[in-house]
């Protein structure tokens, strides 16, 4: 392993990037694409406290480099995705990068590791909706924000190439 990857998996934004393509299916091109990683960083540590994020953050690179090593998904799927810890956190997170909205953490999970003022359903930002992968997963484009053309509400959305 280069110096380099050491550092890059080290690096936070890296972690919660390489996270993010693995719970959203879409890959790190895409995703910056959105303009969102950064934001969404914020809003993860924000939102559940640097000291969570930074739990979950190495838990997922230690699970990544497992999956890469066994080419699989088993070890983020057992150690991050299905946790009791980190999963209502995971199910958040697909949530903001799908919708462009924080929903709150259930109620167990705060029992645990404590709440923040802004745990409570929201819309992130205005950028956060327009750039939500549900239009693109759905073939379509945010009510009100993304004028899609002339007319193009007479035609059938289009479907995304496999």
């Amino acid at each position: 392993m280069t110096t380099t990857e050491l550092s890059n998996r080290s690096d936070p934004i890296v972690v919660f990037t390489d996270l993010s393509v693995e719970l959203t299916g879409y890959d790190r091109v895409e995703l910056a694409g959105t303009g969102l990683i950064e934001q969404h960083y914020d809003t993860l540590l924000r939102l559940i406290g640097e000291r969570e994020a930074g739990h979950l953050l190495q838990a997922a690179a230690e699970a990544l480099d497992a999956d890469r090593k066994n080419h699989n998904g088993e070890a983020l799927r057992t150690r991050v995705i299905e946790s009791k810890l980190y999963g209502p956190v995971i199910i958040s997170l697909i949530k903001l990068w799908y919708l462009g909205s924080w929903y709150p953490l259930p109620g167990s999970y705060a029992d645990v590791n404590g709440s923040t003022a802004g745990d409570v359903e929201h819309v992130v930002s205005a950028q956060a909706y327009r750039e939500g992968l549900v239009w693109s997963a759905a073939g379509a484009h945010p009510m009100g924000a993304k004028a899609p053309g002339w007319g193009s509400w007479a035609e059938a959305p289009a479907l995304p190439s496999a």
